[in-house]
């Protein structure tokens, strides 16, 4: 029996055992939700419908506090397979449809300051991360006096430091702590200073047009930390290197490129729907040198960029100017495809120096910004 077919079977007899008769099966199902990061692995759990390990997160009185009672054994075996799902990214949509958050919720509400609760509020974290499923938890928590009694009990009597910070993290994400922003020009509103964009602007019909034939040769951003799928980028330029191959396949936004002052990469980005781009900066030693340029190319509603805690909408045909050394990140939450072209610039400002560790990834994380041809052959272009 393979790995995705023994979930199914655990859980299909989970709900026939009863008390400490579980015990064996969660710990197999734990063996086997840590290892969810494999995809049939994943979806099998997602498939077989996680209502038998929901159940077991409802056993007995929330507020015992014997750590060895049979019903808290079962709950931290059960909130745990719950934990290591809830990190797998592509995971988190369908959990939450199947009702993970009540389950959550009701054990943040109700526990007293022990593991369970810790791991329930890393939970939590991981779900408010995602900006696409942060108005699902809103829904279900405001005006809730629970919520305000919970928000009291963790941060005045955190089980550790990590679950209090954790918890301010929910906050931030959910907008109840006001976000601290960085000093320093974010968005630059003043495109007149940037005469290319009059430019790219009159030939976004045409770059739109070259765009529509290119939905095939998308490849998939190789940064998995940021996005683990739904984020497919067209690359033209990478750090100063045409793709001769790519810019053949749309000449004419080939030429426009050009035109623009210290261009150095350049790709269209596509966010698939209900895809979120996690908050990162740029790359250390190379975003002080630059701002960077979004031709907004196809833009349905319920799509953000949020850069430095100011959140921005694109307009189809115009361009955005910003500062990605600032904390950035953006999410699509319709159900079409959401389409920039974006450009780095070479820029001088002195006000901008970033620290080693500011960046979350290295250049050499692009490899993938290559033509169609390599893809299938698996050969980057060298940067």
């Amino acid at each position: 029996m393979n790995e995705a077919h023994k979930v199914r079977e655990l859980l299909t007899r989970l709900p026939e055992l009863h008390g400490l008769q579980k015990l064996p099966v969660m710990n197999e199902l734990l063996d086997l939700a840590d290892d969810a990061d494999q995809d049939e692995i994943g979806k099998s759990f997602i498939n077989s419908g996680l209502k038998p390990i929901f159940d077991v997160c409802k056993l007995g009185d929330f507020k015992e506090e014997n750590s060895e009672s049979e019903h808290i054994l079962l709950r931290r075996k059960a909130l745990k397979v719950i934990s290591l799902l809830i990190e797998e990214d592509l995971l988190q949509s369908s959990l939450v449809e199947q009702g993970v958050l009540p389950i959550i919720l009701r054990i943040i509400y109700h526990s007293p300051p022990t593991t369970e609760r810790r791991s329930a509020v890393r939970s939590l974290w991981f779900i408010t991360e995602n900006a696409i499923l942060r108005d699902e938890v809103i829904k279900l928590i405001d005006g809730r006096k629970e919520w305000d009694d919970a928000k009291i009990n963790i941060l005045s009597n955190p089980v550790s430091v990590e679950e209090k910070d954790w918890f301010l993290a929910i906050l931030k994400f959910l907008g109840f702590i006001p976000f601290t922003p960085a000093s320093g020009t974010v968005f630059y509103d003043n495109l007149e200073d940037f005469p290319f964009v009059k430019d790219l602007e009159a030939k976004y019909s045409v770059i739109k047009q070259e765009f529509q034939f290119l939905f095939d040769k998308l490849v998939a951003w190789p940064e998995k930390y940021l996005c683990q799928k739904g984020w497919d980028v067209f690359g033209l330029y990478a750090f100063q290197n045409k793709l001769d191959h790519n810019c053949k396949l749309c000449p004419e936004t080939s030429k426009a490129l050009e035109n623009v002052p210290g261009m150095v990469t350049a790709m269209f980005s596509c966010l698939q729907p209900k895809t979120h781009i996690k908050p990162h900066t740029g790359y250390y030693q190379y975003s002080e040198k630059i701002l960077r340029c979004h031709l907004a190319i196809k833009v349905p509603s319920g799509c953000v960029l949020k850069v430095n805690g100011i959140e921005r909408t694109w307009q189809e045909g115009k361009c955005m100017i910003f500062d990605d050394t600032f904390y950035h990140e953006a999410w699509n939450k319709s159900n079409e495809l959401r389409v920039v072209l974006m450009i780095d610039f070479m820029y001088s400002r002195s006000d901008k120096c970033m620290k080693p560790n500011q960046s979350l990834g290295s250049k050499d994380d692009i490899c993938l910004l290559y033509t169609s041809d390599a893809a299938d052959e698996e050969d980057s272009v060298d940067l």
